[in-house]
């Protein structure tokens, strides 16, 4: 069953082939697979202006963190409500993280070409989407009666060391993981406060029962 209502025919990515690869690596079914392609070039689709906007104002001189931080949460919002099963109630909190942390680390380096570039987008686009369909498995699991979670990491020479050491850990549903001093109650999880070297680029996920 598909978990998400973005169609392929609705975007246009230059990206695609890069998502495909990214989350090939991932142990998951076809759909899930493709669920997270889609949502994370809607992502792109979304941040690429922003990052253009930002660029103008850095150009201009001009102040764009509160500007950028809405824009950065209304952009989270409008693609993760894509995701069935999650509601805007389910999603604000981290909408908030996500639009603060990305405006703040945007402008802590805007001398830096990279913080405004499409190879940016496409980072964050992925980890995001990641993010969004790992919560949103989860949620689809608490609502089937499963009550049992399972951390998965590709072990392939890229993988965090701690992420390896959770390999295969298994804990209650409602119980967060323990990840190098951080928890989550899912892979890329951030309601906790998990930082980002437990979350950018990460490319595990969970497993229900």
């Amino acid at each position: 069953m598909r978990r998400t209502t973005l169609k392929f025919d609705e975007l246009n990515s230059l990206s695609r082939s890069e998502y495909e690869e990214y989350f090939d690596e991932m142990g998951i079914d076809e759909d899930a697979k493709q669920d997270r392609v889609l949502m994370a070039m809607a992502f792109e689709d979304k941040l690429l202006p922003i990052l253009a906007f930002i660029q103008d104002r850095i150009t201009r001189k001009e102040q764009f963190i509160e500007r950028s931080e809405s824009m950065f949460e209304q952009a989270f919002m409008a693609v993760a409500l894509t995701r069935m099963g999650l509601s805007e109630e389910d999603l604000r909190y981290t909408a908030q993280l996500f639009a603060g942390q990305v405006a703040l680390s945007t402008y802590r380096n805007m001398d830096d070409p990279y913080f405004t570039s499409i190879d940016r987008a496409i980072n964050i686009s992925a980890t995001e989407s990641n993010a969004v369909n790992c919560f949103g498995e989860r949620v689809d699991a608490k609502n089937m009666g499963m009550t049992l979670k399972t951390w998965n990491t590709i072990i392939d020479g890229h993988e965090r060391e701690w992420h390896e050491e959770v390999d295969g850990l298994t804990v209650p549903i409602d119980e967060p993981f323990e990840v190098n001093g951080d928890l989550l109650m899912q892979p890329l999880d951030t309601s906790l406060g998990a930082g980002a070297d437990n979350i950018a680029n990460c490319r595990c996920w969970a497993t229900y029962e």
